[in-house]
C-alpha cells in the first residue's frame, strides 16, 4: 500500500544522508593556474595540480604538481622547467585532531539512519493498527449481516405461522400486525448492516495493495473466527519485550541523542585553538622513488584562534542544551509507553471478565426466548413477549459484538503499545 511504500521513503533518505556524509572522504583534484601578460611581455603562468585524499581523523594525503615560467615569476614559486613533484601530509592538531566537520557529518548520518529505521517502523506500526481497526470493523459488520438474516427468517417463519393461524381461528388477527411490524423492523435492520457491511468492506480495500494495483476484497470472501485472531493476539503478547527496551518510539530518541552527542563532542573540539602542520617531500624524478627525501621539502605550520571564541562558546551550550532536552523526551516517552501499556494491559484484563458476562447474558436471553416460544405454542404466551424477549437477546448479541470488536483492538494497540505490528 502507498502509506507504507511512503514510510519506506524516510529509511531511503537516511541512507542517502550517509552516502552524501561519506562524500566528505572523497578524493579531491584540486587544480591552481594564475597566468599574467602584459604588453607583449609574459609575465607569469603558474601551475599548481593537487590530489587530496581526506582520511578519518584529521589528516589529510595530498601529492601535487607544480610549474611556472615566465620573467616576473616570484622566487619562491620557481620550479625547474619540467615541473616540480610533491608528496606529503597536512595533520590538524587540536581542533579537527580526534573529530572534524567529516567525521562528525558521517556519524550524524549514520546515527540519523538509524533513527529513520525507527521512524519508518513507528510509521509501519501505525498504519498496520490502523489497518487491523477497519478489518475488525469488518468482521463486526459481517456478523451484524448473518444475524439479522437469522432473525430475518424467524420473523418470516413466525409471521407465516401466526397469519395462518389467525386464517384458522386459532390465534388473533391483531397477532399479526404485531408480527408483521416485528418483520419489517427485522428488514430494516438487515439492510442498515449490509449497508454498513458494505462500507466497511470498501474502506478495508483502501488497504489492500499488490505491487502498485489495488485491489478490491469480494463480497463471497469472508473474515476469519474473532476467537482464532484473539487466541493469536495473545499468544504473540508473551514474545513481545515487556521492558520496552526495544520499542522503536525509544530508539527514534536513542539516536537521536547519539547524534545530538557527537555535534556536541564536535562543538568542543571547536573550543581548541587550529592548528595545522604541513609536510612536503618535493621530486624532479617522480618515478624514482629515492629521490623524495628530507633534503627536498616543503613544510609550514598555521595558528589561528578566537580571542573570545563566543561563537563557540554559544554553539556548544546550544548543542548541550538540544542534547539534554532530548534525553528529557527519551525519559519522558519511556514513562508513557509504561503507562500507556499498563493502562491497556487493565482493559484488556477488563474486556476479558466483561466478556464472561456478556457471554452468560447471551446465554440467558437466548434461553429466556426459547422458553416463550414453547410457551406461545401452547397458548401461554403472546406475539408481544416473543418480541420483547427476541428484542433483549439482539441487544445483548450486538453488545457482545461491540465487546469482541473493542476487546481486538485494545489488543492491537496493545500490542502497538509494546513496540510490536499488531499484524505480524
Amino acid at each position: 500500500m502507498y502509506p507504507v511504500k511512503q514510510a519506506g521513503l524516510v529509511r531511503n533518505v537516511g541512507d542517502a544522508e550517509v552516502k552524501a556524509a561519506r562524500g566528505g572522504f572523497d578524493p579531491r583534484f584540486v587544480v591552481d593556474y594564475k597566468g599574467k601578460e602584459y604588453k607583449g611581455k609574459e609575465y607569469y603562468n603558474l601551475l599548481d595540480a593537487q590530489l587530496q585524499i581526506p582520511t578519518w581523523y584529521g589528516l589529510k594525503l595530498k601529492g601535487g604538481f607544480q610549474q611556472s615560467q615566465g620573467n616576473y615569476v616570484n622566487p619562491q614559486n620557481q620550479v625547474p622547467e619540467a615541473g616540480l613533484f610533491q608528496a606529503g601530509l597536512m595533520l590538524s592538531l587540536g581542533e579537527g585532531l580526534w573529530i572534524n566537520s567529516r567525521m562528525a557529518g558521517l556519524r550524524k548520518a549514520q546515527a540519523y539512519r538509524q533513527q529513520s529505521k525507527a521512524e519508518q517502523q513507528l510509521m509501519i506500526n501505525d498504519i498496520l493498527l490502523q489497518a487491523s481497526f477497519v478489518y475488525f470493523e469488518w468482521i463486526q459488520a459481517h456478523q451484524k449481516q448473518n444475524m439479522f438474516e437469522n432473525f430475518l427468517e424467524n420473523a418470516l417463519e413466525r409471521y407465516s405461522g401466526i397469519r395462518r393461524g389467525a386464517q384458522t381461528g386459532d390465534l388473533a388477527g391483531i397477532d399479526t400486525v404485531e408480527a408483521r411490524i416485528t418483520l419489517q423492523k427485522r428488514k430494516i435492520q438487515l439492510n442498515q448492516a449490509q449497508v454498513s457491511l458494505n462500507k466497511k468492506r470498501l474502506e478495508l480495500s483502501t488497504y489492500l495493495w499488490y505491487e502498485d494495483s489495488p485491489l478490491v476484497l469480494k463480497e463471497e470472501v469472508s473474515p476469519a473466527n474473532t476467537q482464532s485472531i484473539s487466541e493469536t493476539f495473545l499468544s504473540s503478547i508473551p514474545a513481545v519485550n515487556q521492558n520496552l527496551e526495544n520499542h522503536p518510539q525509544l530508539e527514534f530518541y536513542r539516536r537521536k541523542i547519539e547524534a545530538l552527542e557527537i555535534e556536541k563532542r564536535y562543538r568542543f573540539n571547536k573550543l581548541l585553538p587550529k592548528i595545522d602542520l604541513e609536510y612536503n617531500f618535493l621530486s624532479e624524478e617522480p618515478e624514482n622513488f629515492e629521490t623524495f627525501n628530507a633534503g627536498a621539502y616543503k613544510a609550514g605550520i598555521k595558528f589561528s584562534m578566537p580571542l573570545f571564541l563566543r561563537k563557540e562558546r554559544g554553539d556548544y551550550k546550544i548543542a548541550d542544551f538540544k542534547l539534554r532536552d532530548a534525553e528529557l523526551e527519551l525519559n519522558l516517552k519511556d514513562q508513557q509507553l509504561e503507562a500507556k501499556a499498563s493502562s491497556l494491559k487493565q482493559q484488556l484484563d477488563a474486556y476479558s471478565e466483561q466478556s464472561e458476562m456478556i457471554d452468560q447474558m447471551v446465554e440467558d436471553a437466548t434461553i429466556l426466548l426459547d422458553a416463550e416460544l414453547r410457551k406461545f405454542d401452547f397458548g401461554e404466551s403472546s406475539i408481544f413477549l416473543i418480541n420483547t424477549r427476541e428484542t433483549n437477546l439482539i441487544d445483548a448479541r450486538l453488545q457482545e459484538l461491540n465487546l469482541q470488536t473493542d476487546y481486538l483492538k485494545t489488543q492491537a494497540e496493545y500490542l502497538q503499545a509494546l513496540g510490536s505490528n499488531p499484524l505480524e
